[in-house]
């Protein structure tokens, strides 16, 4: 796949197999809005529209632009990767179901549900991440180097899983978190999406009347990695308390329901640094005022902790010495 066969692909199907719906849909399925892609967030901020024989998108909390700007943004690649993750992603380099304008009007969903993607990802096996195995072995090193996250932490709460995708015909490989509603949310480094449904993830602790909320599992073992080095007894505070990590701004209400039944004395927030996370915040300070603690402004000059985790372990690498 080049450039200009990446920049005619349908961006809604795209979205489609990445697990992301629509929540609204103008000018005859010419435009369609969606919760964006790149953060959690409650109103939709995300449209595509087809102008010029091409779908273009525009995001009001980041950038905008084709297709192939849209998974160079989305991987967080360079062209040549984001070419070949659309190849991966589309199974072969020419499906005409994934090029141009639809035949027909797009018309939104039957019922709109935080689990689009079922279908397509099909669960296939579970089993300890650990470095004895070569998946594993693979996936830790993608959490250590680009994520900064330490591979104990990571061993002790995700798993490998592994994953059929049905629009592929392969099985592939992620790291993964299990949510109350028994579907899994996985990461690996070119792929982020949700197997079965989509639910809270709930981690009991001791039962110590203590809790922290988190938007997503890498977040969550962010924050240990780094108090694990900078403030032991907040890191032995967080592992023996409750965890809640929301895995979409979408279930914040389900979020409060489960803080108020736990009855804590404590609720750490470390949310997001943008209107999502805001709104979220401010959502549960408001239901919660005598208990909930706002903790991003540890992370304050970035949208979040790993974002945060990965600058400072940058910083202290020992930059190359120049030679003359």
């Amino acid at each position: 796949m080049n450039s200009e066969q990446a920049k005619k692909l349908s961006l809604p199907g795209i979205l489609s197999k990445l697990g992301h719906q629509p929540v609204k849909t103008l000018k005859g399925g010419n435009e369609l809005w969606y919760k964006s892609p790149f953060r959690n967030e409650i109103d939709a901020s995300f449209h595509t529209s087809f102008l010029g024989g091409k779908w273009i998108w525009n995001d009001f909390g980041d950038l905008g632009g084709t297709v192939l700007d849209f998974a160079m943004r989305y991987y967080n690649a360079d062209i040549k990767a984001a070419l070949a993750n659309l190849e991966r992603l589309t199974g072969i380099t020419t499906q005409q179901s994934l090029f141009s304008a639809p035949t027909a009007p797009l018309t939104p969903p039957q019922a709109t549900s935080p689990a689009a993607n079922t279908e397509t990802l099909v669960l296939r096996k579970i089993i300890p991440l650990s470095v004895d195995s070569f998946n594993g072995k693979a996936l830790l090193q993608y959490l250590t180097e680009k994520r900064g996250i330490d591979p104990i932490i990571a061993a002790k709460y995700l798993v490998e899983v592994h994953y059929l995708n049905n629009d592929t015909g392969k099985v592939y490989f992620a790291v993964g978190i299990k949510n109350e509603a028994e579907g899994y949310e996985i990461r690996n480094a070119y792929f982020k999406s949700s197997i079965g449904k989509k639910g809270v993830s709930f981690i009991k602790g001791r039962g110590e009347g203590k809790a922290a909320v988190y938007e997503g599992f890498m977040d969550f073992l962010s924050a240990l990695t780094y108090f694990q080095s900078v403030d032991l007894g907040k890191f032995q505070e967080l592992v023996q308390g409750d965890t809640l990590i929301m895995n979409s701004a979408s279930f914040h209400e389900r979020t409060k329901e489960l803080l108020k039944a736990g009855n804590y004395t404590k609720i750490y927030l470390y949310l997001d640094n943008d209107k999502t996370g805001q709104k979220v915040k401010d959502s549960l300070c408001e239901e919660l005022p005598l208990f909930t603690i706002d903790c991003s402004n540890i992370y304050s000059n970035h949208k979040d902790f790993n974002e945060f985790l990965v600058a400072i372990q940058a910083e202290k690498r020992p930059s190359s010495p120049n030679f003359k």
